[in-house]
């Protein structure tokens, strides 16, 4: 009798979840149909420009002017992409602090795909190429700042009873739709009911979390202006995305999937390994193949000082390994930092856990100290102040007031006339003079020239480790 009971009860169990299943299954159906119904006139789109601007913190750890109070980098972007041909044509123009202006394009054909810099301020005339997988890579970003290209794979989905699930919100009038993937992965869409709108989207797959807000209607397509961009459970956008126009396209401009004249070399990508070459008496230029990165070593009795090797927490463990290779009676003593941005200070606690002292002026100690990656372990830094002029083995320093950093140094080696600066001068590989040169370009070389200071070579951390006094001069007079 109990055993009866038992099994009737279990079978009304099963029943009544089967039933719930069912009704969640077709309501889920009923939803996706709504959805489809709403953005029907979005789905034939496969070709189209979008023009946007945005307000950019992944670069504002490079390029911030004062620490205490970081500012976003704002770029200006013009993107068409092909979703059937797999072509595009991505134009992104970076605006940093000081004037420095970053005009960058990339684009995919049929056959190949290329990088260059229109600014010339970077890689001059040189290219990059990509790697034909590159069109994914962009177009995966690329269609999260449009919601009704976000939607496309729910709406694509071709197994929704066993893909899709949905929860509704009655009290926020809202519903969440996760979407799981063949990988296992989800992405969880949450759309406001009333009117019909996407709110968010969880995409795990890109460890990503946007915001739409500001929908708005514009030749017959609604959208949302306003997009905030989060990855990596960031609690602040990274991007805040702002689109200021769409338009439908039949395909890309071919003029734009090719490269101008004149871009015709491409940039060596280098093997990594690390070699030295003498400059002057006891002072090395370390660099790769590439030369895209260089330090400086100056070497006094048993010590060495250090120049732009901590930009990495990978060009670090290269420096010291290099120094204990190719120095092996040789101590690395101090590094030299020129201003706190991440790029020129990422790599610094490897130097810290092995006692190297840190030579920066005290604004700079003050940003090192306030870096988050440091919190844990700033008590093992040892800093040394750095003080306008100050002279340490034949290697005098000089402290500037700049539009790039509130306070940045660079190094001046007299009896060889050669100067290492980072992020004074942008003269690429090839000597191509940019167009637009930054005012704190100016600022340096004015002091350069009012002070009188002997100068055969500037040596730069990034990019031209051999500026001459002639292009020096050539990238001043465009300023003017």
């Amino acid at each position: 009798m109990h055993t009866y009971i038992n099994n009737t009860l279990i079978f009304m169990l099963l029943l009544s979840l089967f039933k719930a299943n069912l009704v969640k299954a077709e309501e889920v159906q009923h939803f996706v149909n709504k959805l489809k119904d709403h953005y029907q006139d979005t789905l034939s789109i496969k070709a189209f420009s979008l023009n946007h601007h945005f307000l950019n913190k992944q670069y504002r750890d490079k390029n911030y002017w004062d620490f205490k109070m970081p500012n976003r980098a704002m770029s200006i972007r013009t993107i068409e992409v092909d979703l059937e041909k797999k072509h595009y044509y991505d134009n992104d123009i970076l605006y940093f602090p000081g004037g420095l202006l970053f005009d960058r394009v990339q684009f995919q054909n049929n056959t190949e795909g290329y990088y260059y810099d229109k600014s010339g301020a970077f890689l001059g005339k040189a290219v990059i190429k990509q790697n034909m997988n590159r069109f994914d890579t962009v177009t995966n970003y690329l269609v999260m700042k449009l919601d009704f290209m976000a939607v496309r794979p729910l709406l694509e989905e071709q197994n929704s009873k066993k893909a899709l699930t949905l929860i509704k919100d009655k009290k926020s009038q809202t519903t969440l739709v996760t979407h799981t993937l063949p990988s296992g992965d989800t992405i969880d869409y949450k759309f406001k009911n009333q009117p019909l709108q996407l709110i968010s989207v969880n995409h795990k797959p890109l460890n990503g979390y946007f915001e739409y807000y500001d929908y708005q209607t514009t030749r017959g397509i609604t959208y949302a202006r306003v997009v905030h961009q989060h990855y990596n459970d960031a609690t602040v956008p990274q991007y805040v995305t702002y689109n200021d126009s769409f338009n439908i396209l039949n395909q890309v401009d071919p003029n734009r999937l090719k490269l101008p004249q004149g871009y015709d070399q491409e940039l060596p990508r280098g093997d990594g390994k690390l070699f030295s070459s003498l400059l002057s008496e006891d002072l090395y230029l370390v660099t790769d193949s590439a030369g895209r990165r260089n330090s400086l070593l100056k070497v006094k009795d048993d010590k060495i000082m250090a120049f732009g090797v901590s930009g990495s927490t990978d060009l670090a463990k290269k420096i010291i390994s290099f120094i204990e290779k190719e120095f092996p009676n040789k101590t690395l003593k101090s590094v030299h930092i020129t201003h706190p941005h991440s790029d020129e200070i990422s790599g610094l606690n490897l130097y810290a856990k092995q006692g190297v002292e840190i030579i920066a002026d005290s604004y700079t100690i003050a940003g090192i100290k306030a870096h988050k990656a440091f919190s844990n372990d700033i008590e093992n830094f040892k800093f040394r102040i750095l003080e306008n002029e100050q002279n340490i083995y034949g290697a005098k320093f000089y402290i500037l007031e700049t539009m790039h950093a509130k306070r940045q140094s660079f190094v001046h080696f007299d009896n060889a006339g050669i100067i290492f600066q980072s992020d004074f001068l942008h003269i690429p590989f090839d000597n191509t003079i940019p167009k637009v040169i930054p005012n704190y370009t100016r600022t340096f070389v004015d002091f350069v020239r009012n002070n009188k200071l002997k100068l055969n070579r500037v040596v730069g951390q990034y990019g031209n480790n051999n500026i001459t006094i002639e292009v020096m001069n050539k990238a001043y007079d465009a300023l003017m």
